[in-house]
């Protein structure tokens, strides 16, 4: 009898027995401190089918064949086999707790380290939290799994990008993305293409002591994506399915066609519709229900197959996946067809080898349609003129196309082919001493093509249009590793040398007035305009890293890293750019003084602080640059020349950010809890400044303005609780506070402008968040149904003026939460995934026009703004919704009546899975699955979805909703 992660004690023996009978035996399941393990699952090795959990008391009973080999497991434990005696029929069996959490390797950027190691704030999403749950992309992944990542859906349309944000915005006009590394190479064309069945963990760099080490990439955060790689043994075939069934799960109610004729001729008076069509209106003869002809049940189809193996020196994946994915609007679909194929290898005991190549195809069929039109259009409306076949625009609103036509008629395809690969030679130079050289290209065209027909509305001028991107980029990475280990002391030293450089060409042509439009976009000759443009931009970045790390007695850890980058944007004396970076940390749980207690694993608490940066702008911003333009010089006559479109600015330099964090880190009975406080501070921002007009207008840049983000975050996970249901929770929940402190020299600037909403809903200020709104106070109605609202000087008005704006709400949310839980019981396991944010708002643009008449061509949708408005309710002082009767009414998109509170609790993904017995099916481990995806949402937000926004940061201007999605999965491993 053996235990090779555990003890088992002999209790109890019988005489010996027949070797060919079944037999039952008995016994106890305890910890290490003589606590009864209540629902640890008891089988014999190679027959799921035949096991058992134990009670409350820890006790189990079983039959079992001859020769049977035990496995016992429970969450938080090393899995036991012991080989059963024919002589011992009782057991008592000692679980040792699993401290593999503590001493799995994290990747931290050019190298790795033991998670019970680390001096920064590093988090790790494992493929175990999310294998359970059919997301279809890395946005999906990150969502509400870690804290301080933020992750807002911009769209419900699929393959639509997500706004992935690691501790707040940390610049104003360049992108506030993370930066994302593949395997060790930076992905510079994003994750779009990587499929989520080939991830084997995500590692998110939050504080300056992790990202540092990437320079001047690394002010947004660092998200490191391993991809998985074979295991030794023979092949092992996995074969994955999903089929999907999707449908919009929130709508506005919108008047129908009979509602909507009965208000057209009550307020723009009798016989707007004739009565001989409010009959047909009323008994649904007549009448469009935009909503219902423009959505339909979508069906998603994702199916992904991998082969791996090998042997101890040589290990291989190949894997493939296809994801088909209707759109809940007509004609629009996304599909990603993707391989991957990772090999690893040791070719001689000083060398190893790894190549690793992913590639992906990727068509988006037609876009998301203006889901704002869908809502607003006229419901009495015909569709086309039955003589002409051409689409209608309706008569009773402000613009904007026919929406159904727009996607009917007009057709649009955008692919992406992309490859992303690497090849990587470690050399064992000596014992304590490895070279590496990494070697990666990453790759992606993106053709895209159009065609508007002259059928969407009354006098369009049909069109085409061809154009075409092609990204390169490759980097080469050299580094060189000294580590050295004694009985306490470990010192890890990193020297990195690397260089890269990224090329971008376009092209463009189209034209309009076409002949013939049943060529669609494909031939631009038969265009009577045309147009054409091109482009080309190549920039290069070189950069020297060095990293010392050191522990003493795994208690003292110190980590300090500096990088210095050289950037071709930046003219030269200010190319370089220099980060530094430092951590310190100290368990306690490892003092002499603790060693008499068993409770605490880890009590670690950590410091560090650091400086990144941010060389976002584009290839040739530092140039001065020339337009060609007409100008009259006081005559009708236009005189053709050239005036300044871009100040030269030699001086501009890179965007600074340093960060302070201070973290614990907390580790018992297989609870693990982490908090960190942190403070985020940018300086030299890269702000675009407006040249004069009589200086030709345009923009140039400076470095000037500064922004803080100040926050905390807590996680706690991996608690298992004891019984014969086990369930296991992640929490995690994150609050960050975001400020504008300078804007270089300006009191504020006006952003989000609308002309057809009538100005700026936005304002940068200092001493306000990034994403503020700047709106009037609405105070309710007068006497005559218009609306109110409240001066500067507290006075009420029906015209405020802009001196009446002010700041309020914020666009961003302040805290963001995630719950990750996992009931398992025998072969059932129910996952429920919930995120939530709060302190968060939208301005609701989408509620504003179906609820406002502006002027005398704009009609309202909303059935609430008619039923009860001013002109509808006895009671005026319940009135919702102002007079429609009243032509002087003022209604403002910009006002806070429409600024509503998006704070939100969704239940994400909950999902149910049943694992086949092996005895059912002999051939494969089968798993099947149901699961629901955005099934409910909690929230006092009155638009589609309080998680979307489009355009601007928290315009709620038609967004597309994301929709309620029911999938049904099957799993076969062979």
């Amino acid at each position: 009898m053996t235990a090779p992660q555990g003890e088992t004690l002999l209790i109890y023996t019988q005489e010996k027995e027949a070797e060919q009978e079944n037999r039952r035996i008995e016994g106890t399941v305890t910890d290490e401190n003589g606590e009864t393990v209540i629902g640890a699952t008891v089988m014999v090795k190679g027959s799921p089918e035949n096991g058992t959990v134990t009670g409350i008391d820890g006790k189990f009973s079983l039959e079992i064949p001859p020769k049977s080999i035990l496995v016992v497991s429970y969450v938080g434990y090393n899995t036991q086999e012991i080989r059963v005696s024919r002589r011992v029929n009782m057991y008592n069996i000692v679980l040792k707790e699993d401290t593999q959490i503590l001493e799995e390797v994290v990747v931290i950027g050019y190298g790795t380290v033991k998670k019970s190691d680390l001096t920064g704030s590093v988090s790790t999403v494992g493929k175990r939290s999310f294998e359970s749950q059919p997301v279809k992309s890395v946005s999906q992944i990150l969502q509400g799994r870690t804290p301080g990542v933020e992750v807002t859906t911009t769209s419900g349309m699929p393959g639509a990008g997500a706004r992935v944000r690691v501790r707040g915005t940390t610049s104003i006009n360049k992108s506030s993305d993370p930066l994302y590394v593949i395997d060790g190479i930076i992905s510079t064309s994003g994750l779009d293409g990587l499929n989520p069945q080939d991830i084997q963990s995500m590692e998110i760099l939050k504080d300056a002591s992790s990202t540092a080490i990437y320079g001047s990439r690394g002010a947004n955060g660092v998200i490191l994506v391993t991809t998985r790689n074979g295991e030794t043994g023979r092949a092992r075939i996995n074969f994955d399915a999903k089929i999907g069934l999707a449908n919009v799960r929130k709508g506005y109610e919108l008047l129908n066609a009979y509602e909507y004729s009965q208000a057209l001729n009550e307020i723009r008076g009798a016989g707007t519709i004739p009565s001989s069509d409010l009959e047909a209106y009323r008994n649904g003869s007549k009448g469009i229900n935009w909503v219902d002809i423009m959505t339909r049940t979508a069906m998603s189809q994702d199916y992904s197959l991998g082969v791996s193996g090998g042997t101890e020196s040589v290990k291989y994946l190949l894997s493939g996946n296809l994801l088909d994915q209707e759109a809940v609007t007509i004609n629009s679909k996304y599909k990603r067809y993707g391989f991957r194929a990772n090999v690893n290898a040791d070719v001689r005991p000083w060398l190893s080898v790894s190549a690793k190549i992913g590639t992906a195809i990727i068509h988006q069929k037609n876009g998301a349609p203006n889901w704002f039109n869908v809502i607003n259009y006229s419901p009495t409306m015909e569709l086309k003129d039955p003589d002409t076949g051409i689409y209608n625009t309706d008569p009773y609103n402000i613009g904007g196309a026919n929406p159904y036509a727009l996607l009917a008629e007009n057709r649009s395809d955008s692919y992406s082919y992309n490859v992303n690969a690497n090849l990587t030679l470690a050399f064992k130079l000596a014992k304590e001493l490895t070279f590496t050289v990494q070697g990666g290209y990453d790759y992606d065209h993106s053709p895209s093509y159009s065609f508007c027909s002259k059928l969407t509305a009354p006098g369009t001028i049909n069109s085409m249009s061809n154009s075409s991107s092609l990204h390169r980029y490759w980097q080469n990475t050299n580094s060189l590793v000294y580590q050295r280990a004694t009985e306490a002391h470990t010192l890890t030293a990193t020297g990195v040398w690397e260089i890269s450089r990224s090329y971008d060409t376009g092209l463009q042509a189209g034209g309009s007035n076409l002949n013939n439009e049943s060529v669609g976009y494909w031939n631009v000759a038969n265009a009577a305009v045309r147009n054409e443009s091109n482009s080309y931009t190549e920039s290069s970045l070189a950069s020297g890293i060095v990293r010392v790390g050191y522990d003493y007695k795994k208690r003292y850890f110190f980590t300090a890293a500096l990088r210095a980058d050289g950037s071709s944007k930046f003219r030269k004396g200010h190319r370089w750019g220099w980060f530094p970076s430092a951590a310190l940390a100290w368990d306690i749980a490892k003092e002499s003084f603790m060693r008499s207690q068993h409770v605490l694993k880890q009590l670690k608490l950590r410091g560090s602080y650091g400086v990144t940066g941010n060389q976002a702008i584009g290839a040739y911003s530092t140039l001065g640059a020339l337009t060609n333009t007409l100008y009259g010089w006081g005559t009708a006559t236009g005189f053709s020349g050239y005036w300044a479109n871009q100040f030269a600015t030699p001086d501009l330099t890179w965007e600074k950010t340093s960060q302070v964090d201070v973290g614990v880190d907390l580790s018992l009975y297989g609870i693990d809890i982490s908090f960190d406080w942190f403070r985020k501070r940018t300086t030299d921002l890269l702000f675009q400044k407006q040249i004069p007009r009589y200086n030709a207008g345009g923009t140039y840049w400076v470095n000037e303005g500064k922004l803080n983000n100040v926050g905390f975050e807590f996680s706690l996970g991996t608690f298992p609780v004891k019984g014969t249901v086990v369930w296991e929770t992640n929490l995690n929940a994150a609050y960050v506070k975001n400020e504008v402190t300078d804007l270089a020299g300006n009191d504020f600037v006006l952003t989000a402008t609308y002309s057809d909403l009538g100005g700026s809903m936005q304002i940068m200020k200092p001493g306000h968040p990034l994403g503020s709104f700047y709106v009037y106070r609405w105070k309710g109605f007068d006497d005559k149904g218009a609306n109110l609202y409240q001066r500067a000087d507290g006075s009420l008005t029906t015209a405020p003026t802009s001196e009446d704006l002010v700041i309020k709400g914020q666009a961003n949310p302040k805290w963001t939460f995630g719950w990750n839980n996992t009931v398992s019981w025998k072969n059932w396991t129910l996952n429920l995934f919930f995120n939530a944010a709060a302190g968060v708002e939208r301005l609701n643009i989408s509620h504003y026009a179906t609820a406002s008449m502006t002027g005398g061509t704009r009609f309202i949708t909303l059935r609430d703004s008619y039923y009860q408005g001013w002109d509808k309710v006895k009671d005026k002082a319940q009135a919702r919704y102002p007079s429609l009767t009243n032509t002087d009414n003022k209604n403002y998109a910009n006002s806070d009546r429409w600024l509503e509170d998006a704070s939100f609790i969704k239940l994400k993904n909950i999902s149910l899975s049943y694992n086949i017995p092996r005895r059912i099916a002999k051939f494969a481990n089968i798993q099947l699955s149901v699961s629901a995806q955005d099934l409910f949402t909690i929230t006092g937000y009155k638009g589609m979805d309080p998680e979307v926004y489009n355009a601007y940061d928290g315009l709620d201007y038609g967004a597309y909703p994301i929709p309620r999605t029911v999938t049904f999965g099957a799993k076969f491993n062979f």
